[in-house]
């Protein structure tokens, strides 16, 4: 007698085999309805499973960040509040850790918040160089290293914002890679950080790639690393030298218009006034006269009266603001304010105009009284509106 053995899938045929014929007895209506109930079963059964995997799964990296926490928290703000630079044995000796052990991916994972909190915490109280020393010891850096270098997308931008919100360090050999990557975020991530914290030069990208797009996005986080950079005593970029970029970008050239004036750069006032005379585009104009106003630059106030009588009504505003800025106290700027409130017909211009006079000192005030008492009716709004308390909230800045 001779005996057969049966595969694995020969059970699974039989089954199906039954299944299709039974089937085969009901319409065709009926089926495609029991086929359709069926998959969206297996979906819904799938997606439960899922979603249980997912929070077992959270729930154990909340605890072990918990424990975490509750072992190392103070150990680590003990290290990062010494006032000398602790050698890496002591930090190790502090923190008991085991000699030459491998941390696993999830562990370096659940020290992320925990070491946020620590430098939320402290603040600017705790120490640089024991950070970086106590980073080193969690092998925080090899870490980061292998998150960006990894195949997903998504693990390096956010291996990227790690090491900006923990002022941890990598080497620009690995970052440098991703500055002209394809993917839009990635490659924001990775120039932001060269920004940040390269030695050379950091800013070249900036200057050097033609396909430049510089968003509002941009604007602020560049913002922050110019303020990173000058906080920690690192070299600045030279800003009047994107002004003068080529090929023209100008919203980089804006930002660096509103870098120096932020940063105070009274040094810059006088190619910034070169430039505004050669100037033609108007939101450039207009970066250059807020900059050149509210860093003071009184040689500046004659190319502003003369620009104003051809300007646009939105960069008279801007200019009337800026004359403002400046309070030279010069008495033929507030005669030219004056007139111009009186002759134009655009009324924000007009209601800029009349604030202006009235923040411009002593003879500002005393022009605003005088155009109060003789105005007509249709001009009182103006002042009504200037003297209220509840409108003009820069009395409560």
């Amino acid at each position: 007698m001779e005996y057969y053995t049966l595969s694995r899938y020969a059970y699974w045929k039989y089954y199906y085999l039954i299944l299709y014929y039974k089937l085969q007895e009901y319409p065709a209506s009926v089926r495609g309805w029991i086929v359709f109930g069926s998959i969206c079963m297996l979906l819904l059964v799938l997606i439960v499973i899922g979603n249980f995997i997912r929070y077992i799964s959270a729930y154990r990296f909340e605890r072990l960040i918990a424990r975490n926490r509750a072992r190392y928290y103070n150990r680590m703000r003990s290290v990062v509040s010494q006032t000398r630079t602790l050698e890496p044995s002591e930090i190790s000796a502090i923190m008991e850790l085991p000699k030459n052990y491998k941390m696993k991916e999830r562990q370096n994972r659940s020290f992320i918040p925990i070491l946020k909190e620590l430098r939320k915490d402290l603040g600017n109280s705790l120490s640089r160089q024991n950070w970086l020393r106590l980073l080193q010891a969690l092998k925080m850096p090899a870490y980061f290293e292998s998150q960006v270098l990894s195949r997903k997308i998504r693990k390096k931008v956010q291996a990227f914002k790690d090491v900006a919100d923990l002022d941890a360090t990598l080497k620009e050999a690995v970052a440098s890679r991703y500055l002209f990557t394809k993917n839009r975020k990635l490659q924001m991530h990775a120039r932001l950080h060269a920004a940040r914290f390269g030695t050379s030069y950091p800013f070249k990208v900036l200057e050097e790639d033609p396909n430049l797009v510089f968003t509002e996005e941009m604007v602020v986080k560049y913002h922050n690393v110019l303020v990173y950079r000058q906080k920690n005593g690192l070299t600045m970029p030279n800003l009047i030298r994107w002004c003068n970029r080529v090929p023209v970008n100008d919203e980089l050239r804006i930002f660096a218009v509103n870098e120096i004036r932020l940063f105070k750069r009274k040094e810059d006032c006088a190619e910034l006034l070169a430039m505004l005379i050669a100037s033609r585009e108007e939101a450039f104009s207009c970066a250059l006269i807020r900059a050149l106003g509210e860093l003071e630059y009184i040689p500046a106030e004659k190319e502003f009266c003369r620009r104003y009588l051809s300007a646009s009504f939105t960069e008279r505003q801007v200019l009337a603001e800026a004359l403002g800025a400046m309070g030279s106290g010069n008495p033929d700027v507030v005669r030219f304010l004056e007139e111009d409130f009186l002759q134009t017909t655009d009324y924000v211009t007009r209601m800029v105009l009349l604030r202006v006079i009235y923040n411009y000192g002593s003879i500002g005030r005393a022009s605003y009284e005088k155009l109060k008492r003789e105005a007509s009716p249709d001009l009182q709004p103006y002042f009504a509106h200037i003297e209220c308390d509840l409108i003009d909230s820069r009395r409560y800045a």
